[in-house]
């Protein structure tokens, strides 16, 4: 039941949704080469319109099909394009509603030029520009809403200003299907803390281990889950942390032996490391030893591989060498381990130590005949031909265990670049290097005598006209198969700048044919790896640290793991960038791997599409209430042909019969307009086709009856903004479990800030605590509990960062002094709302984050929660007033006559007044008045047939025992087609005119959690 506070809210904004609110605004502009930039915003929009997913181009009769127009002039001089022969028109529609679908139309003279209709936000289209004056239309279609604003961008796009094509010589196309992904994002309580992920595949159990900072991840992809589930849904994540590696680190990192199974989890700590293993993918942990003279105290590297030719294995507990390899300033070493990672020998140096500084070195690899190689990115390398310069990008190599080495460089390559290289190495030991060029471009080397000589070094991502890269990640399968995957953007500028207004996606780039020609995909291209503010070396842009991993699994399939910096509001706008660094896999899931063999196999199709991949049903984004049923699925692998239809089946229990109940043109949700609200549990499943046949069927889910949710900001703790798996703090005292906003009326003028702990131990913050939360957008300001400094006090300031990642804070005020803490380990925190400069409702607060520290302020955490975001609602209407709403809902918004329509009339009094009737005017002549509720009841249902066509608004009203009307005046939208005709059934449910109880605040554009959307 609705609190009073949401009650009141819902009346103030009940009128302003009545009439055409979704106009654009403005309603046209001009783009010219002087004004190259236009934006408009449009909303925001009630009434779902999903005519054309099945029938091609959409209606738009309002109000009950309503789209939105803006008309567009775009005027170039004469030789404009001759000039810049890659000039494009983008349009960019994104909403501030993640879970509601905005489709775009673009027109010439009314004939469609251009149209985005997928589920992704936001929707992009992209057509040529042409010399002198031409009008277009854009139109938005609201295909699934809930009270989106859009906001439009139009953008003259030219080589120049950083964007579209570029002329880049690209290498030559690469034949045959490019490689297909899946992106796998660790759930909301777990994955939150991985800047450098590095990963590890047993193929025995066929799982991924994955470091998150210093808790340890096993993932289980959905085939191998129990039951098995399409290769579509989601994989399992769990946390198998040991007890040595989760205490405070400097530098985290994984690796699994493939030969036996083992993975290795070290955790740098100064010149030491502190180092498990564990042979059963983290159930069981045995300690390891590394410890001085070993290695340097940054930058650690662990890696499993044959022991060289001639060397004595005799005896030997483990039968690969194990090596370790970290950096000390310009100097590094790597130790060997022969017992399988239980004790390490002395550090061998293989930088030179005459150097006073070097950049960090890449991860250590072992080929198959036991060469050893660490790639290095720019090396003050002495007496090796070099010049003592630091011109090249090189690879250490040894060939007798690790005891010596040899440098051997790439003599096309510009070093000095920030991001480490990376090294493959195939079955044959031919050796791929894939380095961020001086350029800040990508490039992929290839040697067949160990590095001695190198061949096709080739920018790979000149093909997506990429100007800035970084986090290069090699891998190798079959000699003429490797794969890089990094990250990129095509926007040139300072890319290491806060001020930067790139965005950065994740690459993968494969070769079949030893680096001839290469397949580069954008693995993410609805979802940025990083929003606006560069990727930088350090300060708050520096979320994603230094690297990022790729393996590939026994079948050759590429594993790529990487910290997503932009989630939340950064997916839908990257001006408001989170830097996060969220725990992410991509998979391979399609077209050939790097190894041959599997070729035709299964999915790994060559050349010939097929049909797709069964989709994956997704209960956790499906819902059925009163108001609707949503149906939601993962889109499966495409068999290299796009999806062309989703058909969705419904049955009354999970054994069937199925129906058919329609479907979508490849949209990934679904609204049932036939569901009936009187039965308490449907069962669906999803089935996708494309040109060369159909999927098989997808799994089913389970969809009850629900109750809509809603945000409550009128109390506390408000919205949850970050979750936290308790158990991973290192004791209860430093285990988060969320972060929560709120505005209540009583603080009007602040923010009311929860963080939640799992509890104080002693009943009071333990002394030395720190508890802070950081805002990195908002002028790195910080809010904190303070007992590290004296006194447990609440404060606010300004943080910096210190060098190996550890703060410095700087404290400006205390903060309201009802901000308070609780033996359960509720930290109640108030904070002015000016410190973060003009909050007017529909404002993005963006990167929460919240740490846990011991022992002094700028100690290391022991747990973090978020980022987060948030959106400012404003306290005006939370007072508690009596009011009486009524709400109307119907079974079926559209079909033929004779039209059937079962309405459910309800209300609710604020101040708890029990109903005494309703009234309902069906729109056509016909009306029933005064209508008694039961004792105790709050709603009632009514039939009704509509004889003929037309449109018609059904208003409802009630009356409480005081005989008060309802103040807001609800309605449903009723279209009925000529007999015959067809007219279907379609969105149930949806409230067209209507404010349903449950989405009043979500319609206002102020209220949905901001989640990330799962692809």
């Amino acid at each position: 039941m609705l609190s009073n506070q949401r009650w009141v809210r819902a009346a103030a904004l009940g009128v302003l949704f009545c009439g055409g609110v979704h106009a654009a605004d403005p309603a046209s502009g001009t783009l010219t080469p002087d004004s190259p930039e236009l934006s408009y915003t449009s909303g925001p929009f009630i009434v779902s319109n999903p005519s054309g997913t099945a029938t091609g181009e959409p209606a738009c009769a309002a109000p009950v099909q309503p789209c939105d127009d803006y008309s567009l002039t775009v005027t170039l001089p004469a030789g404009f394009v001759a000039a810049h022969p890659n000039a494009e028109v983008k349009v960019t529609v994104a909403w501030d509603m993640p879970a509601d679908d905005i489709d775009a139309y673009m027109y010439a003279d009314g004939v469609e030029v251009g149209h985005s209709a997928s589920s992704a936000n936001p929707e992009v289209m992209v057509i040529p520009a042409a010399d002198g004056t031409h009008t277009y239309t854009i139109r938005l279609v609201p295909y699934l809403v809930t009270g989106s604003t859009a906001t439009t961008t139009v953008q003259l796009v030219t080589p120049s200003s950083g964007g579209g094509s570029t002329p880049t010589p690209t290498p030559p196309p690469a034949s045959g299907l490019p490689p297909r992904y899946q992106v796998l994002v660790s759930p909301p309580e777990l994955g939150n803390d991985s800047g450098e992920p590095t990963l590890g595949f047993n193929p025995f159990t066929q799982r991924v281990m994955f470091i998150d900072y210093v808790n340890a991840l096993r993932v289980t992809m959905p085939e191998d889950r129990t039951p098995a589930l399409p290769v579509a849904c989601d994989a399992l994540w769990e946390d198998k942390s040991g007890t040595i590696t989760q205490l405070n680190t400097l530098d985290p990192i994984l690796t699994t032996d493939q030969a036996t199974g083992r993975t290795f989890n070290s955790q740098l700590s100064g010149a030491n490391s502190l180092f498990e293993y564990s042979d059963d993918d983290g159930e069981t942990w045995t300690p390891g030893q590394i410890g001085i003279p070993n290695g340097g105290a940054d930058h650690q590297g662990v890696v499993a591989g044959p022991y060289p030719a001639g060397f004595p294995t005799a005896g030997l507990l483990y039968p690969n060498a194990v090596y370790y390899c970290s950096q000390s300033v310009g100097a590094a070493f790597c130790s060997r381990s022969d017992d399988g990672g239980q004790t390490f020998g002395p550090g061998m140096p293989f930088k030179n130590l005459d150097c006073a500084a070097g950049a960090l070195h890449g991860h250590p690899k072992v080929a198959p005949d036991g060469t050893l190689y660490i790639p290095d990115s720019s090396q003050c390398v002495l007496g090796n031909g070099l010049d003592g310069s630091s011109e090249h990008v090189v690879a250490f190599v040894s060939e007798d265990a690790g005891m010596t080495y040899e440098v051997r460089p790439i003599p096309q390559s510009a070093g000095g670049a920030g991001s480490d290289p990376s090294i493959g190495i195939a079955t044959d030991g031919t050796v791929y290097m894939c380095y961020e060029n001086a350029d800040g471009t990508t490039h992929v080397a290839v040697s067949h005598d160990k590095g001695q000589t190198w061949i096709n070094d080739t920018d790979v991502g000149a093909a997506a006209g990429l100007v800035a890269t970084r986090f290069q990640a090699m891998v190798a399968g079959d000699p003429d198969r490797a794969a890089c995957a990094f990250l990129g953007t095509s926007t040139k500028g300072p890319s290491e700048s806060l001020d930067f207004k790139g965005v950065w996606y994740p690459y993968i780039a494969t070769t079949y044919d030893g680096g001839a020609t290469w397949h580069l995909v954008n693995v993410a291209p609805n979802d940025p790896v990083q929003g606006y503010g560069g990727v930088g070396p350090s300060g708050t842009n520096r979320n994603l640290l230094d690297f990022n991993d790729a393996e590939i699994d026994d079948e050759g399939r590429v594993l790529f793991a990487y910290a997503d910096g932009c989630i939340d509001a950064c997916v839908i706008d990257p001006a408001a960038n989170s830097f996060a660094a969220k725990g992410t896999i991509v998979r391979q899931t399609g077209g050939r791997t790097l190894y041959a063999a599997f070729d035709e196999q299964m999915r790994f199709n060559a050349a010939n599409p097929m049909a797709p991949d069964a989709a994956c049903a997704v209960a956790a984004r499906s819902k059925r209430t009163q108001l609707q049923t949503r149906v939601a699925w993962n889109a499966p692998d495409s068999g290299g042909s796009d999806i062309t239809r989703y058909d969705v089946y419904r049955a009354p229990a999970a054994s069937g019969p199925f129906t058919l109940v329609g479907n979508t043109d490849g949209k990934t949700d679904f609204v049932d307009g036939t569901a009936d609200p009187a039965v308490e549990k449907y069962y669906y499943k999803v089935v996708a086709q494309n040109a060369r046949g159909t999927a098989p069927e997808s799994n089913v889910i389970e969809l009850p009856l629900t109750q809509e949710a809603v945000v409550d900001t009128c109390s506390l703790p408000g919205e949850i903004v970050a979750s936290d798996a308790l158990g991973d703090g290192l004791g209860d005292d430093f285990d988060f479990e969320y972060l929560a906003v709120a505005e209540p009326q009583a603080f009007d003028g602040n923010l009311v800030i929860t963080m939640k702990l799992a509890g104080f131990t002693a009943t009071t913050p333990p002394p030395g605590s720190f508890y802070t939360v950081l805002f990195p957008l908002n002028g790195a300001r910080y809010i904190a509990l303070n007992s590290a400094d004296g006194p447990t006090a609440f404060e606010y300031g300004t943080y910096s960062e210190l060098p190996q990642g550890l703060l410095a804070f700087t404290p400006e005020g205390s903060l309201d002094e009802r901000s308070s803490y609780a033996a359960d380990g509720t930290v109640v925190m108030v904070v002015p709302k000016s410190l973060f400069g003009d909050l007017a409702p529909g404002t993005i607060i963006s990167g929460f984050d919240a740490r846990a520290r011991a022992g002094s302020s700028s100690a290391p955490s022991r747990d973090t929660a978020g980022p987060g975001s948030y959106v400012i609602r404003g306290s005006a209407g939370c007072g508690a007033v009596g009011t009486l709403l009524a709400n109307i809902q119907a079974s079926t918004q559209r079909g033929a006559a004779p039209l059937t329509v079962r309405f459910t009339i309800s209300g609710q009094s604020a101040d708890g007044k029990a109903l005494q009737s309703w009234s309902v005017d069906f729109g056509d002549g016909e009306k029933l008045e005064d209508q008694p509720f039961g004792a105790g009841q709050t709603s009632a249902q009514v039939s009704h047939t509509y004889r003929e066509a037309g449109v018609y608004a059904a208003r409802a009203k009630v009356k409480d025992v005081d005989g008060r009307v309802n103040s807001n005046t609800p309605e449903q939208f009723i279209t009925v087609t000529a007999p015959g005709t067809g007219g279907g059934t379609q969105d149930a449910g949806r409230f067209g005119g209507a404010l349903g109880l449950g989405l009043l605040l979500p319609l206002a554009g102020l209220a949905l959690s901001r989640r990330r959307r799962m692809k």
